[in-house]
């Protein structure tokens, strides 16, 4: 017969991760590719520009298996095919970054087998939507600024999401992310993390409270502490969440 818990017992609890399945971890991060050896998704920006929009594009089309990572190494200098038309499309943003809505302009006019669904803000629970899709298993492209003087805006892509789990039901609260302005990830398939602040007891404050993305009675976006080994943590909210699927 079922067990069945007594009044003020406990319930069991754990941390989850879940992560995009098409990443493999090692002493790299791959992914597999249509020629036999996998690849390294990984693109790394500079300290001198703002291309973090296209090395996310970059690292999206290596992942779906679109275009060869050493193509888009050398897509300034190329002529035709996909790399070139890339660099041609997204070269003006090089130094000067992009914003969601034209990131996803772009990216369309690329006319390449990938859906991207955005949402914008606290306006569209941008908050909400990215959490529901990585705990569906896709991957999604985060624009997200610095809460406290707005001069820190940036693109990143979280690749998975990570927990806790109380009983039966899920509480994330960490977005993992492949970010473009890290140190490749070994042995991980992330870099960063975005994560909802903790109170004193150790709990997801309730000022950061997420909503599903059919809820109506909707929160102010939520604030998160973005963290990678290169950077201290900072308090920022996300401009934009785009899911990313292959077609």
């Amino acid at each position: 017969m079922p067990a069945h818990s007594t009044p003020g017992q406990e319930k069991v609890a754990y941390r989850f991760q879940r992560v995009y399945a098409g990443l493999q971890t090692g002493h790299s991060l791959t992914v597999q590719s249509k020629r036999n050896e996998p690849v390294s998704p990984f693109m790394q920006q500079s300290s001198l520009d703002s291309a973090c929009g296209v090395h996310v594009v970059a690292i999206l089309l290596i992942v779906f298996d679109l275009v060869k990572p050493s193509a888009l190494h050398d897509m300034a200098r190329r002529k035709f095919g996909t790399a070139a038309l890339v660099w041609k499309t997204f070269s003006h943003t090089y130094f000067s970054g992009v914003h969601a809505p034209e990131w996803v302009e772009l990216v369309q006019s690329l006319a390449l087998p990938i859906q991207l669904t955005p949402k914008y803000g606290a306006e569209d629970n941008a908050d909400g939507y990215a959490v529901d899709w990585l705990m569906r298993g896709d991957m999604v492209a985060l624009a997200f600024a610095s809460v406290k003087h707005q001069r820190t805006k940036h693109w990143s892509l979280a690749v998975g999401v990570e927990g806790l789990v109380i009983g039966k039901v899920h509480y994330p609260d960490t977005l993992l992310l492949l970010d473009p302005s890290a140190s490749e990830p070994a042995f991980a398939a992330f870099n960063a993390r975005l994560r909802l602040p903790l109170t004193n007891a150790g709990l997801r404050s309730a000022k950061t409270k997420l909503t599903k993305p059919n809820d109506t009675d909707k929160s102010k976006s939520a604030v998160w502490m973005y963290a990678a080994a290169e950077w201290h943590e900072e308090e920022v909210r996300l401009l934009a969440a785009v899911r990313c699927r292959r077609q």
